[in-house]
């Protein structure tokens, strides 16, 4: 449809706009340690690597892990949780979605965002999710993240390794 690149260009815009609003607004952690993660990907065959990957490093019976995978289009079909498409978001910036509003006021100790490739609408949710602790590859915009590994998206397992190793210098596992 032709409306839906001024709604891209519209977000981009409001991105822009109030991205030195956006990263002004820092959550605290309760807890030195980890105990809720948020995960952005954007690829579904991914899914599995990650959960395993996760059972490894945060093992602890209290951590919550929760999963949101960006789609290009909505499958009429999928109405699982832990979705999110374009058609979630609306002019300027506006999160029509409930699920990814429900998201939005809860609060984690850690988001790692595993999608290959920058995208507006991955990031519009990370500047305005209330995380504590945000990591991503390198290959991001820094301004996003407070920290970056520098792995090829494709080496998952190499990633994780590496993030293991950083949080557990920081105390944060």
């Amino acid at each position: 449809m032709i409306f839906t690149g001024f709604k891209r260009k519209s977000n981009q815009i409001f991105l822009r706009k109030q991205l030195p609003k956006l990263l002004e607004n820092t959550y605290e952690s309760s807890s030195d340690k980890v105990q809720s993660v948020l995960i952005f990907l954007d690829d579904i065959s991914k899914k599995e690597v990650i959960e395993s990957c996760f059972k490894n490093i945060f093992d602890l019976p209290d951590c919550k892990i929760e999963l949101m995978v960006f789609q290009k289009k909505r499958n009429n079909n999928n109405n699982v949780e832990g979705f999110y498409t374009p058609q979630d978001f609306g002019w300027n910036g506006i999160i029509k979605s409930d699920q990814l509003n429900k998201i939005l006021t809860n609060k984690y100790d850690l988001l790692i965002n595993y999608s290959k490739v920058e995208n507006i609408y991955t990031n519009l949710l990370l500047l305005q999710c209330e995380v504590a602790f945000r990591v991503g590859f390198a290959h991001f915009d820094k301004r996003f993240y407070d920290l970056l590994i520098n792995y090829d998206p494709s080496e998952i397992e190499l990633f994780t390794n590496e993030m293991k190793k950083y949080l557990a210098i920081l105390n944060k596992i």
